[in-house]
């Protein structure tokens, strides 16, 4: 692969719910791909347990063959209490909301928690980068703007899956 992934072992990865969504089940191509790319970067995707449910629960294949060989871990949401976190994730929630057209309280609250992920973790540990991947344009900006306004931006990438693996269309091909 010619191209430099965004993926480093010494970088934390939150992850989306629907990253999981599109590279599919385990016996997908573009699954294998996707795996194949985080082990070799020796990455622990964290995924939030918000994320987990949206994708059905920790038993499900995809998820079960991440935690199984210890190429993702489950993590709790921000609690309520940790203002930061709070903050990072009202910011966001405005942004998507303006994006999209809708109203605040119907905002997918997995895409908030992210930003508030990202402000906790960044304070907490005194690291330096962190990386989302979403392939949800609207919680990105979110995202994005939430982790700059609180002083953070530079310390944060958000990328998609095709940034992690290249379009195959050959993952779409149904053969009859």
């Amino acid at each position: 692969m010619s191209r430099s992934s965004p993926l480093s072992a010494d970088v934390p990865v939150i992850v989306d719910a629907n990253v999981f969504f599109a590279i599919g089940r385990p016996s997908n191509p573009k699954y294998e791909r996707f795996r194949r790319e985080v082990r070799t970067a020796g990455v622990v995707l964290q995924l939030p347990r918000r994320v987990v449910g949206e994708l059905g629960g920790p038993e499900t294949d995809r998820i079960q063959r991440a935690l199984d060989e210890g190429w993702a871990d489950i993590v709790d949401a921000p609690s309520p209490q940790d203002a930061d976190a709070v903050t990072g994730s009202d910011i966001a929630r405005r942004v998507i909301a303006n994006e999209t057209g809708q109203p605040e309280h119907e905002v997918e609250k997995t895409d908030t928690i992210l930003a508030g992920l990202v402000i906790q973790h960044l304070r907490d540990t005194g690291a330096t980068d962190v990386v989302v991947l979403t392939d949800d344009i609207p919680a990105k900006h979110g995202i994005e703007t939430a982790v700059d306004e609180l002083g953070y931006g530079d310390a944060i990438g958000v990328y998609g899956v095709s940034d992690i693996i290249d379009d195959d269309s050959d993952d779409s091909l149904t053969v009859i």
